[in-house]
């Protein structure tokens, strides 16, 4: 009798502790299902913080010419700045095609959304990015390959470049924050890889990724952070099947000075051809610093596709795929 009075008042804690939690936030509605083809969520235009009740999943839907895309869309859209966006353990599950999990801003122009903090959740694209903030398709003119036009492919890498801030030093500081996190894309479309499918992609200075799982599928990175001062740490890190584009990395970073990869596990599940040259692929990015990371699958560190780039190498240790981490595993240091 006193153990079931014991879990009575335990259960009842803790639902007063999580009925609490959401009344300190904003609950974010979402789109009717029986109205909705995709199920999105309202888009956050003010400051505050934000939570989910329920797990969101935009499904597959099939027309009579097969499956139907949803591109340019996003499940949630951030578009102010100051944003706490809580998920409490739910799930944002993007099946449809075409459609990012969360984006904020535009990376054409300066950031107008900073100091923005998405946790405590589940985020993934089965077809695009999951978590995009401000951030271009990619920094290198291998990444645009893909396309057949070698004309069109040196157009749009000359367009990025212009916009671009011209060194690491321009960046404006966003101050991004993404912590204990599940975070996934997966590269599923006609060719079998996205060559713009990030876990993690960022633009702008001083943002932390830790205390979570980031993993990439037949993409291009699991993390691809343009502009300097990162903090990437704690985090189990994985990319599984091909490279989409020849500077393909667990990590990728552009303009990175300073930037510190520490505490991480780095898995590559890939082999032959079909993986990446190394963990972390570096393009104008200097003195980043990379220490107490354990790298599973491949025996390459980082590559530097420049005379630029330049890594501080400390204490990171190639271990067995036997020793790897699972996915459920959580975050952290290991023996």
């Amino acid at each position: 009798m006193k153990i079931g009075i014991m879990l009575f008042i335990v259960s009842s804690m803790a639902v007063s502790i999580l009925t609490l939690a959401q009344e300190n936030c904003r609950v974010l509605r979402t789109t009717d299902p029986k109205t909705d083809v995709w199920i999105t969520a309202e888009n956050i235009k003010e400051s505050g913080e934000y939570c989910l009740s329920h797990d969101i999943e935009a499904p597959r839907v099939y027309g009579v010419f097969g499956e139907r895309g949803f591109p340019n869309s996003e499940m949630l859209r951030i578009e102010a700045s100051d944003v706490v966006f809580d998920l409490h353990e739910h799930a944002m599950n993007v099946e449809a095609v075409g459609m990012v999990g969360i984006s904020a801003g535009d990376w054409k122009k300066p950031p107008s959304q900073k100091r923005i903090t998405i946790r405590n959740g589940i985020v993934r694209s089965r077809t695009r990015t999951a978590i995009a903030f401000n951030a271009p398709d990619g920094s290198l003119i291998s990444d645009f390959a893909i396309h057949e036009d070698q004309a069109f492919a040196t157009k749009k890498f000359r367009g990025i470049l212009e916009k671009l801030p011209k060194s690491a030093r321009d960046y404006e500081r966003t101050n991004y924050l993404v912590e204990r996190m599940r975070v996934q894309s997966e590269g599923i479309n006609t060719s079998h890889i996205c060559p713009y499918c990030k876990s993690v992609s960022m633009k702008g200075a001083a943002n932390i990724i830790r205390n979570s799982t980031i993993e990439v599928t037949d993409g291009h990175a699991a993390i691809y952070l343009f502009g300097p001062n990162q903090l990437i740490e704690n985090n189990i890190i994985i990319f599984k099947g091909k490279a989409a584009v020849e500077s393909a990395a667990a990590i990728k970073l552009h303009q990175a000075d300073g930037t510190i990869i520490r505490n991480n596990d780095i898995i590559i599940e890939s082999t032959g051809d079909e993986a990446p040259k190394a963990a972390i692929s570096l393009i104008d990015s200097k003195n980043v610093i990379a220490e107490n990371n354990r790298i599973y699958g491949i025996k390459a560190l980082a590559h530097a596709w420049d005379d630029k780039s330049s890594l501080i190498d400390r204490n990171n240790e190639f271990r067995s795929m036997l020793r790897r981490p699972w996915p459920s595993a959580e975050p952290g240091v290991r023996p």
